[in-house]
């Protein structure tokens, strides 16, 4: 039976452990992993840690708002393009990731995993 979601939050069964705040793909048997980056940017943000085999919400990009997301690597400048890299995390363009789809809204120091408020570019 088909069926569609109109809020744009979803539950999925974490393949691993999985901190809140990150980017996830959804892996061949439904189930969610970190995103891996460059091309894969993942359908969502975790909302929550997510014990391995777990079921946990997705805020899907599809979803109203912004986003909270994990950044890594250097401080992160409020209105700046940043993109989805290895492990889930936003982090700054270079030639190696790609796409830039998130926007900050905040700055933020240089602090792997520090959680800061991003917004979903569009095309």
């Amino acid at each position: 039976m088909a069926s569609q979601n109109e809020n744009g939050f979803r539950s999925f069964i974490a393949s691993g452990a999985i901190s809140a705040y990150k980017a996830v793909t959804i892996q061949s048997d439904g189930t969610i992993t970190p995103s891996a980056g460059s091309a894969d940017i993942g359908v969502g943000i975790t909302q929550q840690d997510i014990a391995d085999a777990g079921y946990g919400t997705v805020k899907l990009w599809t979803a109203p708002g912004t986003f909270l997301i994990q950044a890594t690597g250097s401080a992160v400048t409020a209105g700046t393009a940043y993109a989805i890299v290895t492990g889930g995390f936003a982090a700054a363009v270079n030639g190696t990731f790609g796409p830039a789809k998130l926007q900050a809204l905040q700055a933020g120091v240089a602090s792997n995993g520090i959680t800061l408020e991003f917004a979903f570019k569009l095309p």
